[in-house]
């Protein structure tokens, strides 16, 4: 009985988790979420500082990666695990060019790495 209950419980997590797309899903079918509000979390890899605005490119556990465009205050470094909220846009400009498909973040929040990082 407890190896039922338990086995349900784990299905019920993993079925919760999947709710919000991935940073895979994103790059497999970006056209399904443009002009849509998107929850993300990845591993900052790189940071750009620009004048007024910042530009991240985020990994997720599997090594997928997207560029988030935040024009406010961010919290993380290269490294940290951090929670994006924002609207996943086709082409953004930033600075002098022309970037696709690009999370225009309305808030970028540190967080913790995912607990089962390789799980599927």
């Amino acid at each position: 009985m407890r190896l039922i209950r338990s086995l349900v419980a784990c299905a019920l997590a993993v079925g919760l988790s999947g709710c919000d797309p991935s940073i895979s899903a994103l790059n497999a079918r970006p056209q399904k979420y443009y002009q849509k509000k998107v929850e993300v979390r990845g591993q900052i890899m790189r940071t750009q500082q620009l004048p007024g605005e910042v530009l991240l490119e985020i990994a997720d556990a599997r090594g997928a990666r997207i560029l988030v465009h935040a024009t406010g205050p961010t919290e993380g470094a290269t490294g940290d695990w951090v929670l994006v909220k924002g609207l996943l846009v086709p082409e953004a400009r930033v600075g002098d060019q022309v970037l696709y498909d690009v999370i225009m973040a309305d808030r970028v929040r540190r967080t913790r790495a995912p607990r089962l990082r390789n799980l599927m």
